[in-house]
């Protein structure tokens, strides 16, 4: 399953050279995956979250104020409690950033729970 995300970059995204700080390309990932569970109705928060425990992202050119970005998001496994996610971002075609990034699913009290199967099916299907 794949999702794109449509992102327009803002100012207070941007460095003092006008370019995207790197940290925000990744909050603009955090965005699709948001985008892409409220779609299939997977809640983000309640009853525990997705703390992000691995992100790993290859910049290949700045993105800049104004910029139309698509941030493409696909789980690339899914595993006991976690997702690992593929991502890519572009503008015009072209690839601006792209990795992957793991989630765990935990409760309350921050411990690792099992995916919903009904979640799991959604995020297959």
């Amino acid at each position: 399953m794949e999702h794109i995300y449509k992102r327009r970059v803002q100012f207070a995204d941007t460095d003092a050279a006008g370019v995207v700080h790197f940290s925000r390309i990744l909050c603009y990932v955090e965005e699709a995956e948001h985008d892409l569970l409220g779609a299939l109705s997977i809640p983000v928060m309640g009853n525990g979250g997705w703390p992000r425990v691995h992100v790993d992202c290859d910049y290949r050119a700045p993105v800049r104020l104004g910029h139309s970005v698509d941030i493409m998001i696909s789980p690339l496994r899914i595993g006991h409690s976690s997702i690992q996610w593929s991502f890519s971002m572009t503008i015009e075609g072209q690839c601006v950033a792209e990795g992957k990034m793991k989630t765990v699913r935990v409760d309350q009290a921050g411990n690792p729970v099992e995916l919903n199967g009904a979640w799991r099916a959604s995020l297959t299907g």
